[in-house]
């Protein structure tokens, strides 16, 4: 009878150990605080790696993981960690707002850059694009639309991120008007 007692009170004893295990939450983890914010320190390193100032970042995307910051020159795609709290590299070749402003003749309404460098699984075509092209189409991805936002009157950064190594180049776009003419590329 002694060892029967002895047996229920023992397994009684193992299960509210594994109760009490079971139930024990985790302490949840202690996000990590940057001592300067991702802004900052991304400006501090446009202004270092650019020589000059970085005059504002345009644009968060968490999900891309990318900060679009603009210097007096242009504008620089600069890749974050998944958490937004640390600087990863930059994306180049940066978008120039003089190179855009002359070259209209040749290129049109909008201009693009490629990068399949940057990391594993990540690649990216971006550029600018005048008030002209409201409608921008990557054909040869298949036909992805891709995110577009207003730097200033007339011109605005559009870009496409694709979760793999490489983008087939030449991209083919096509870009619209207003109307939904063609103005750019073919069909």
């Amino acid at each position: 009878m002694k060892k029967s007692l002895l047996a229920v009170l023992s397994l009684g004893l193992i299960l509210v150990v594994i109760y009490f295990l079971a139930s024990r939450t985790a302490e949840p983890a202690k996000p990590v605080i940057p001592a300067v914010s991702l802004e900052k320190s991304i400006c501090e390193r446009v202004s270092e790696q650019f020589g000059e100032d970085c005059q504002r970042i345009l644009l968060f995307d968490p999900h891309s993981r990318l900060v679009f910051a603009e210097t007096n020159s242009g504008i620089i795609p600069v890749l974050t960690n998944q958490e937004f709290t640390e600087f990863k590299k930059f994306i180049y070749p940066m978008m120039d707002f003089q190179e855009f402003s002359e070259e209209k003749g040749d290129r049109g309404a909008i201009d693009w850059r490629a990068d399949n460098k940057s990391e594993k699984d990540f690649a990216i075509l971006y550029g600018f694009a005048e008030d002209d092209a409201k409608t921008i189409i990557i054909n040869s991805e298949g036909n992805i639309q891709p995110t577009r936002f207003l730097v200033r009157k007339n011109l605005w950064v559009w870009y496409a991120v694709f979760e793999k190594d490489e983008i087939k180049l030449p991209a083919e776009i096509t870009v619209y008007d207003e109307e939904g003419q063609i103005i750019k590329g073919n069909e």
